[in-house]
């Protein structure tokens, strides 16, 4: 019969996102509440929790959509954070941080997150509403921008680092290249 092997604990709501890195044997996952909880891989054993985001004087807090590790250890969140000024009552967040807790950065999106894709030095977010950035783990700088027709759900690269597979709302699968240089690297 198949059981855990273990049962990683520390969130008092919905786990939302999921990240591993063999390499730095860390598992990092966030939730609906608004914490992110850094574990072992190997021993589940319980590193450090993050929260992005204080929750203020309405309870109102971060929801956690996405976390991804770097190469270089950093951790990437993006989540929504409630806001009276955005049409839709909330905007999209991205954070970097340290694996030992330290903010680097803050950034505000302009589109809410659909899909996150982390490989090696590079993030690549996309939007619901049809944005495509690239952003460095070092700082979260935005790299390059695109806007495609349709919401992304999902993306993923080619082994070598030439082609960036994107899945949309409207039912393609986009396939991108730069004939420049590898893409994603």
């Amino acid at each position: 019969k198949p059981h855990p092997s273990a049962i990683l604990y520390g969130h008092n709501s919905a786990v939302t996102c999921l990240a591993l890195s063999q390499e730095l044997d860390l598992v990092v996952s966030g939730s609906s509440e608004g914490s992110v909880l850094i574990h072992t891989l190997k021993l589940g054993t319980y590193v450090r929790t993050i929260i992005p985001h204080l929750p203020g004087p309405d309870g109102e807090h971060l929801c956690v959509k996405f976390v991804g590790i770097s190469s270089n250890g950093n951790i990437v969140i993006t989540g929504k954070l409630p806001s009276k000024n955005a049409p839709s009552g909330s905007h999209s967040v991205i954070y970097l941080y340290t694996v030992n807790g330290k903010m680097i950065k803050r950034a505000r999106l302009e589109d809410d997150t659909g899909a996150l894709f982390l490989d090696g030095e590079r993030v690549v977010l996309g939007g619901l509403n049809g944005g495509l950035e690239i952003r460095d783990t070092n700082y979260i700088n935005l790299k390059h921008k695109l806007r495609l027709k349709s919401g992304v759900l999902a993306i993923s690269k080619d082994p070598r680092n030439q082609h960036l597979f994107v899945t949309t709302a409207d039912g393609k699968l986009l396939i991108l290249t730069s004939t420049a240089k590898p893409f994603v690297k």
